[in-house]
């Protein structure tokens, strides 16, 4: 399989000499470069990475009011400012990453970093999420 088409950034299209197709097996996962980033980086850098892609595979699998919630929460979480972190290339790197992750894996992330002054109504609407999501199999 091309890894650059599993990234979302292969060049060479049809004249690419790699499959293209999805082949399942092996769960994506975040490498050790990425796991040791998210652990330097705060909730607030990360954030918004995670909510941009949560919209958006929300929106893919046709579940985006039943997300609506938790959506509303990262939001709530998120702050409006960018900063410098955001425009790191390791940032972007990330970004690829994580686009890569199951939606359930996106939300396990947001908890296991999350801020100890967030409310626990925020934190029950995540975890509902993610058990929903992971009998889904999503």
């Amino acid at each position: 399989p091309c890894i650059y088409f599993a990234r979302g950034d292969c060049q060479n299209g049809s004249d690419c000499g790699f499959c293209h197709l999805d082949h399942g097996g092996r769960k994506a996962h975040l490498d050790k470069r990425n796991r040791d980033l998210l652990k330097k980086i705060s909730l607030d850098d990360v954030l918004p990475l995670v909510l941009n892609i949560a919209r958006s595979r929300a929106l893919e699998m046709g579940i985006l009011n039943e997300a609506s919630g938790v959506l509303q929460v990262l939001e709530n979480w998120s702050l409006t400012k960018s900063s410098a972190m955001s425009q790191m290339p390791e940032m972007r790197r990330l970004h690829i990453a994580l686009k890569m992750l199951p939606l359930s894996a996106l939300i396990t992330l947001v908890l296991k970093k999350h801020h100890p002054a967030k409310s626990q109504a925020d934190e029950a609407c995540l975890e509902r999420l993610q058990d929903e999501l992971a009998q889904m199999g999503k």
